[in-house]
């Protein structure tokens, strides 16, 4: 019987403990999350993928047939449309605008000082 385990912890650090059993002979599966079960599946005998949510975050779990056993997979998906994902892109979008305005404002600070110094230079300290 194959067994797997995965970590994942939310963004207010809560731990997720997410195991996979996968019988051997049967091909029996069942996925749980925290000793609760989220997923029974029965005769698993080739690769197939499947997704599940974890509070707000979409899980997918994938099971790929190989020459002996099945490798195990399970990941956030973090490009699906979900309202998680919705806000994640937004605050990507809103961080980037954010950085380009910084780097906008220190670049026209760093100019206006050059241009004040070569000012205050030719006032101070006039060419004779």
């Amino acid at each position: 019987m194959a067994e797997t385990f995965w970590r994942f912890t939310n963004d207010l650090g809560q731990a997720y403990l997410i195991g996979l059993f996968h019988g051997d002979k049967d091909g029996h599966l069942v996925v749980h999350c925290n000793s609760r079960v989220v997923l029974i599946d029965f005769n698993v005998q080739h690769s197939k993928a499947y997704s599940f949510f974890i509070e707000e975050e979409l899980c997918e779990l994938k099971l790929d047939r190989q020459d002996v056993g099945f490798t195990y997979s399970c990941q956030i998906n973090v490009d699906a449309d979900t309202p998680k994902n919705r806000w994640r892109k937004s605050t990507e979008q809103t961080e980037k605008t954010y950085t380009q305005r910084a780097w906008w404002i220190a670049g026209g600070t760093f100019i206006f000082l050059i241009v004040l110094s070569i000012l205050l230079r030719n006032v101070f300290f006039p060419r004779i």
